[in-house]
């Protein structure tokens, strides 16, 4: 990983820890890339929240939307 992510990384995750350890994968992930990287963490939040809850979606996506524009 350290030597295939070369991009510049968003990474989002929530602060809840869920059963399958989505929340540590994350901050591990952000700890290996060496590229640019961000790590958003919202706040009351788990992996699954992510995808079915509306206010924790647009937070992450208010986050994503700008480092596409940026990055894509």
């Amino acid at each position: 990983m350290e030597d295939l992510l070369t991009q510049p990384i968003q990474i989002i995750t929530g602060d809840v820890a869920g059963a399958f350890g989505s929340m540590q994968e994350g901050r591990d992930l952000f700890d290996r890339v060496k590229s640019e990287k961000d790590l958003y963490v919202v706040e009351g939040a788990t992996h699954y929240d992510l995808y079915d809850r509306p206010e924790p979606v647009a937070k992450a996506i208010a986050k994503l939307a700008p480092f596409y524009r940026k990055h894509l």
